[in-house]
């Protein structure tokens, strides 16, 4: 449990809504530092790895800002699931599992919906190749953070 407590802070770090929540301070504080790093690393991962042009640069990191904000609404529901899992964990009965599977598909279904519709407008001012290279660099990142959840979530019993 204390593995999936602090893999759950590395996940609401990129959700906005978990400072607004009543949360302990000392863990506030881990949740903001955290958030911050991950951030960094989201941006210098985008600056590394993106050649973008000055017009493309000030068109970009605004509507950037949108879909990482739309992505963290995405991911507190994420957290919500996960959360209620690590609650029920020892004691789920089956109608509680097909609803958190069931919530669980909805996000992610959510997650792509959001995606497509900020491709939609990155590609008003990016070519498709640059629109490309940035998903495939979301999804890393994304991908990494998974893996560490992963790490830390029990299988079913």
């Amino acid at each position: 449990m204390k593995t999936l407590t602090s893999l759950l802070i590395c996940f609401i770090i990129a959700s906005p809504l978990a400072a607004q929540q009543s949360i302990p301070p000392k863990l506030q504080l881990d949740i903001n530092i955290q958030r911050k790093i991950i951030n960094d690393q989201r941006n210098t991962a985008l600056a590394y790895n993106m050649s973008f042009t000055q017009i493309e640069k000030e068109k970009f990191w605004p509507v950037y800002r949108e879909y990482r904000e739309a992505m963290g609404s995405v991911g507190d529901k994420r957290v919500a699931v996960i959360v209620e899992y690590a609650e029920y964990m020892n004691s789920m009965s089956q109608a509680r599992a097909k609803q958190l599977l069931d919530r669980s598909f909805a996000v992610q279904k959510e997650s792509i919906k959001v995606k497509e519709r900020y491709v939609r407008r990155f590609r008003k001012f990016l070519p498709d190749t640059k629109v490309v290279r940035l998903m495939q660099v979301e999804n890393r990142m994304d991908s990494m953070i998974d893996l560490k959840l992963a790490e830390g979530i029990p299988l079913m019993e």
